[in-house]
C-alpha cells in the first residue's frame, strides 16, 4: 500500500471527521433534550427529505469527478483534470439550482404553517451543499484532504454557536434550521474559493481529452446515482419514511434516528481510513491498477481492526450512554440503541470493495446487490415496523446492509481473487466478544453512569490484555502504524512505538523501540 500518502491522508481527514464528531454529538443532544422527541420526529423526516436531495447530488457528478481528476491527476495530466474539475462544476451548480427550486415549491405546498420556515432553511441549503461536493472530492482526488479542513473547521464553529444560541435563547426549530442553513453556506464558499484558485495555477494548455472519456464519464455518472438511489433505501435509514406512514407513534423516527445514529457515529473512524486509502486506490489505478486487489484485502484488515472491537463493545455500552446523554424521555430507544451497533457493523466493510468497483469502472456490482438488499429491507421493516416501530426498522436496515456487503465482498473475492485475513478477523472478533461480555457483567447491575464509567474501563482493560496475550498485529502492520507514529514528535512516538512491538507477533521480548 501507499502507506506514507493514506496515513497523511487518514491524518488530516481523521482530524476533520473527529471536529465534525464531537460538534455534532454536542449539538444532537442539545436539541434533542430541547425539542424533545415529538418536535424531533418532524425536523428528523424534513431533514432526511432535503437530505436525500444533496446525497444524490454527492455521488452522480461528484464522484465522477473525483475518479476521473484521481485517474487524469495519476498519469500527470493535470490539463485535462483541470478541464474535468470546471466542467463538472458548472453543471452541479446548475442541478443544484434546479434541485433548490423545486425544494421550495415543495415546502409552500406541503410543509405545515408552524415548520414552512425551518423547512424553507432547511432546503435552501442543499444550493451550497449540493455545489459544494464537487470541490470536496477535487480535493480527495488530488490526494490533498488537508485542503478540505478549513471548510469543515469554519462550518462547524458556525453551526455550533449557533445552536447553542438557539438552544440558550429559546429560538426553536426555526433557530436550528437557521444554524444548518448557515453552516452550509460557510462551508462552500470558504472550501470552493482556495480550491479553484490551486486548481488554476495547474498547466492550463488546452485540454485533448480523449475520444471516450465522455462517454465513459456519463456511464460512470448514471451508474453512480443508481446506485446511489439504492442506497438511499439500503444505507440512509429510508425507514425513516415507513416509521411516518406505518406508526401513529411520532415518537418512534426520534427513537431510531437518535439510536441509530449513535452507532453510525462508530462508523467514523472506519470511514476515515477508507476514505482516505479510497483516494489512493483511485490514483493506484492510474499508475499500476494490479495493486488494487492487495490494497482492498489491506484496507479491509485495517478496518476489521478498527470496528470489531468498537461495534461489539458498543452493545452493552448503548443503553447506558443513551441514558445518560439523553435522559429518560428516549427510554423507548434503548432496546434499538442495543442492537444498532451490530447491525451498523456490516457497512463499515462497504467502503474498501466499493471503492475497488468503482476504480475498476465496475458499479454494477454494486448495484446488483444493493438492488437485492433494498429488497431484504423494504420487506422486512415492512412486516415487522407496525408491530415493533423502531425497531422493526433498525432490524430491516440491519438485515439489508448484511446481505449488500456479504455479497459485494463475495464477488470482489471470486473476480479478483482478493485474499481476506480470515484468521485475524475471527481472532479480534472473538477477543472483542470477551471484553464485552465482561463489561455486560457489571453494566447490567449499575445505573447509567456508573455502569458506562465502569464498562468502558473494563472493555478496554480486558481487550488490551487479550490483545497483548495474543498479539493481534503481524509485523508489517507494525511497519505501517509507524509510519504514523514516526510523523509524531519523540516523546509521543516513543511510548507508541513501544506498545506497537508489544502487540505485535514474532517481535523479541527485548525491543529497544523506547
Amino acid at each position: 500500500m501507499n502507506s506514507k500518502t493514506i496515513a497523511r491522508n487518514t491524518a488530516w481527514y481523521g482530524l476533520e471527521n473527529l471536529i465534525g464528531f464531537a460538534t455534532s454529538l454536542i449539538t444532537s443532544i442539545a436539541i434533542a433534550r430541547t425539542l424533545g422527541p415529538t418536535k424531533m420526529g418532524y425536523i428528523i423526516y424534513v431533514t432526511w427529505l432535503t437530505g436525500i436531495v444533496s446525497q444524490l447530488g454527492s455521488v452522480g457528478i461528484p464522484i465522477t469527478t473525483r475518479k476521473y481528476m484521481a485517474e487524469y491527476l495519476g498519469g500527470g495530466d493535470y490539463t485535462t483534470a483541470r478541464f474535468i474539475y470546471f466542467r463538472t462544476l458548472l453543471i452541479q451548480t446548475l442541478l443544484a439550482a434546479v434541485a433548490t427550486f423545486g425544494a421550495v415549491i415543495w415546502v409552500f405546498y406541503n410543509a405545515p404553517a408552524e415548520y414552512r420556515i425551518a423547512a424553507l432553511l432547511l432546503v435552501l441549503g442543499m444550493l451550497p451543499a449540493m455545489s459544494n461536493f464537487i470541490s470536496a472530492q477535487a480535493n480527495v482526488a488530488s490526494e490533498t484532504l488537508s485542503a478540505n479542513l478549513p471548510g469543515s473547521l469554519a462550518s462547524t464553529a458556525t453551526y455550533f454557536i449557533l445552536t447553542l444560541l438557539a438552544v440558550v435563547l429559546d429560538w426553536g426549530v426555526n433557530g436550528i434550521a437557521f444554524a444548518m442553513f448557515a453552516m452550509k453556506w460557510v462551508d462552500c464558499l470558504v472550501r470552493l474559493v482556495p480550491t479553484m484558485r490551486r486548481i488554476l495555477t495547474w498547466k492550463s494548455g488546452h485540454a485533448h481529452p480523449p475520444a471516450d472519456l465522455r462517454a465513459r464519464m456519463m456511464s460512470f455518472a448514471s451508474q453512480s446515482v443508481m446506485g446511489m438511489l439504492l442506497t438511499l433505501v439500503v444505507w440512509d435509514r429510508s425507514e425513516l419514511f415507513l416509521l411516518k406512514h406505518l406508526t401513529p407513534d411520532i415518537r418512534q423516527l426520534s427513537f431510531y434516528s437518535v439510536a441509530f445514529s449513535l452507532a453510525e457515529r462508530l462508523l467514523i473512524f472506519p470511514s476515515i481510513f477508507a476514505a482516505a486509502s479510497g483516494a489512493s486506490m483511485y490514483a493506484q489505478y492510474g499508475r499500476d491498477r494490479s495493486r488494487l486487489p492487495s490494497m482492498t484485502a489491506a484496507s479491509a484488515r485495517y478496518i476489521a481492526l478498527i470496528s470489531l472491537p468498537i461495534h461489539i463493545i458498543a452493545v452493552p455500552l448503548a443503553a447506558p450512554v443513551v441514558l445518560v446523554l439523553y435522559g429518560k424521555q428516549y427510554v423507548g430507544a434503548l432496546v434499538v440503541a442495543t442492537v444498532a451497533p451490530l447491525l451498523c457493523l456490516p457497512k463499515a466493510f462497504s467502503g474498501p470493495i466499493q471503492s475497488l468497483f468503482e476504480s475498476v469502472d465496475e458499479q454494477k456490482y454494486f448495484i446488483v446487490t444493493t438492488v437485492i438488499a433494498s429488497f431484504i429491507d423494504i420487506a422486512v421493516a415492512w412486516l415487522l415496523i407496525p408491530s415493533y416501530g423502531a425497531l422493526g426498522a433498525c432490524l430491516g436496515s440491519g438485515a439489508a446492509q448484511f446481505t449488500a456487503v456479504v455479497l459485494m465482498w463475495a464477488i470482489g473475492i471470486r473476480r479478483y481473487d482478493i485474499r481476506l485475513p480470515w484468521g485475524f478477523i475471527f481472532k479480534i472478533s472473538a477477543i472483542s466478544a470477551f471484553a464485552a461480555c465482561s463489561a455486560y457483567l457489571v453494566t447490567s447491575k449499575l445505573a447509567a453512569l456508573p455502569a458506562l464509567l465502569a464498562g468502558c474501563a473494563i472493555a478496554t482493560g480486558v481487550f488490551i490484555l487479550l490483545g497483548y496475550i495474543f498479539k493481534i498485529l503481524e509485523p508489517e502492520d507494525r511497519d505501517r502504524f509507524k509510519v504514523i507514529s514516526d510523523a509524531c514528535p519523540p516523546p509521543v512516538a516513543a511510548p507508541i512505538n513501544y506498545l506497537l512491538d508489544r502487540f505485535t507477533r514474532g517481535l523479541a521480548p527485548n525491543s529497544t523501540a523506547i
